[in-house]
């Protein structure tokens, strides 16, 4: 607005200028044609100021004021200092000066040319008082101001309907992208317009609703994934194409005693000392095909492991990792060598009574024996080795029923009825070898069993202990309380057993001294059945033993409460 005023007033002042100009010079034309004298060029002066509506000023070469056209000339100073004359007395056309006015007091707008008409020389002056352009701009400036402050006002409405209708609801939409940058989904854009805005809106509530579906998707897959991979029994590890792992579920960890081991972004050979998992999961990432390969591995026990490795290629079939799946075979290639030591055991077991028998039944039948006392005592052995053949056929089916994992009924009973029987199955066989049956009992032993199961446990135990146990020796047998268990200790001071032999003396067939325990009749089997039938009462059989020092046989019942 300032400018535009500036360049108003320049306007008007140009074209003041140029009029007092064009008018200067027709009165200096009129002084030089007119002849007009010096007695009566101030009247002339006044008449022609009345006339053009201006103030006209005659000053002599030397600065006198000879002619006024509102002032008496003898109130009037020498103007030859004015800035206008002092323009052309400096070569200018003509002299032009904007100030204020010592007679008038007000602003004037002076302009002087020369004139020259031979008996009088001097200046010719004309002004026009700015009062009237000033009052113009003042008029204009009011004008330009309400002019403007309309435009304020529009543009204030205008801005508040932008506002209002673009503005805040973007502000809205900035904060719930916000909000949902957060993880907040819940929160809504309140629709108020159905324009562009709240086309946008609503476009924009239902991305926030579509994107917290497929987020709370993705947590329910990622939440499943992981509880897949904590709960797997098998071990994995998932690798990039640099071999860092990016995924190793517990079971690895527990696999290979890892707990507490930053594994995130770290090659595989940085974690684990088995160099074949790295190479052989480089190599099925390289050739794009699955490998599988044997681990033996040495955490604490022995163990073995099936490997598994296989690429994990992204949607173009570009290689993006690996993946590797340990699954411990370890249990199961024992029970495969149980398997094969069984097979051989029980065919070795059955082998050995069947060819004594076979072979006295073919004397019998190839020979004609008449004496009867030789044939009673063939018909003896075969009838022995038959009886140890069915003993271990009932062994078999006995340990066979117990490892069937059927469900069994625990039952309160009193334990003391079922150790003071066996005890008594057994006084004739101690006393035959001389051996000190002792018994140390706590009355009223309440215990949570199948009674026939613990008798056959008994039984086992007391006939290993008197059958392993030198004449004169002693064996006892005692029961007592411990916490909520009953314990029972079956001991003896007998052969004992070494102690490298006492790990495995709980397996099927397995004999110290094979030989030797053969000639006591044992099958091989009673130890294993008296495990399995502790297992079944959800306790455990311990053994503590010194060769030739004896051994000692402990199990556990629950109390009944």
């Amino acid at each position: 607005m300032l400018y535009y005023n500036y360049n108003q007033r320049k306007a008007y002042l140009n074209q003041l200028q140029e009029g007092l100009f064009s008018q200067a010079i027709l009165i200096k034309e009129n002084i030089a044609n007119n002849g007009i004298k010096l007695s009566n060029i101030d009247k002339w002066t006044k008449e022609l100021g009345k006339k053009l509506n201006k103030r006209i000023t005659i000053i002599s070469q030397e600065g006198v004021v000879i002619a006024d056209s509102e002032y008496e000339i003898s109130e009037m100073d020498n103007h030859n200092d004015r800035p206008e004359v002092q323009a052309v007395l400096s070569g200018e056309e003509s002299g032009i000066s904007i100030r204020e006015s010592e007679t008038l007091d007000i602003d004037m707008y002076y302009l002087a040319v020369s004139f020259d008409n031979g008996s009088l020389t001097g200046f010719i002056r004309l002004s026009k008082s700015l009062e009237d352009i000033n009052n113009m701009i003042s008029a204009n400036i009011k004008s330009n101001l309400l002019f403007f402050l309309l435009i304020i006002l529009l543009a204030l409405l205008l801005v508040w309907n932008l506002t209002t209708d673009i503005i805040n609801p973007l502000g809205e939409i900035a904060e719930m992208a916000g909000k949902m940058a957060e993880g907040n989904f819940q929160d809504k854009i309140k629709i108020k317009y159905d324009n562009e805005i709240g086309i946008l809106a609503r476009t924009f509530n239902y991305m926030a609703a579509q994107l917290e579906n497929k987020i709370n998707q993705i947590s329910d897959e990622k939440n499943r994934a992981e509880a897949i991979l904590t709960s797997m029994a098998d071990g994995l590890i998932a690798a990039d194409t640099d071999l860092k792992i990016q995924v190793l579920n517990p079971a690895t960890q527990r696999i290979f005693s890892l707990k507490d081991i930053q594994w995130k972004g770290k090659r595989i050979i940085e974690i684990f000392r088995y160099h074949e998992i790295e190479d052989y999961l480089e190599r099925a990432v390289q050739e794009d095909k699955i490998l599988s390969a044997e681990l033996q591995i040495q955490e604490g026990d022995l163990r073995i492991l099936r490997c598994n490795f296989a690429p994990i290629n992204n949607n173009q079939g570009k290689a993006v990792g690996g993946i590797v799946v340990f699954n411990d075979i370890t249990e199961l290639r024992k029970l495969e060598q149980m398997r094969k030591d069984f097979v051989g055991n029980v065919s070795h077991e059955l082998r050995t009574p069947l060819t004594s028998i076979i072979g006295y039944v073919d004397t019998l039948l190839e020979n004609e024996i008449e004496d009867q006392d030789i044939m009673k005592r063939f018909l003896k052995i075969i009838k022995k080795e038959a009886d140890r053949l069915a003993l271990l056929i009932k062994d078999l089916l006995d340990l066979s029923k117990l490892e069937s994992k059927n469900s069994y009924v625990l039952r309160p009973g009193l334990l003391n009825d079922v150790i003071d029987k066996t005890i008594q199955m057994f006084n004739d066989k101690a006393d035959s070898k001389n051996i000190k049956l002792r018994k140390a009992v706590v009355p009223e032993l309440m215990v949570y069993m199948i009674p026939e199961q613990i008798e056959q446990v008994l039984i086992n135990l007391l006939d290993n202990a008197i059958k392993y146990t030198l004449e004169g020796g002693k064996v006892s047998i005692k029961a007592f309380f411990k916490n909520n268990k009953v314990v029972v200790e079956v001991s003896d001071n007998g052969i004992g057993i070494p102690n490298n032999e006492q790990h495995r003396i709980f397996e099927r067939f397995y004999r110290v001294d094979k030989a030797r325990t053969r000639s006591f009749g044992g099958t091989g089997i009673g130890l294993s059945i008296v495990k399995h039938i502790i297992q079944n009462h959800k306790n455990k059989i311990e053994l503590e033993s010194k060769s030739g020092q004896g051994s000692t046989f402990r199990f556990y019942l629950d109390k009944f409460k």
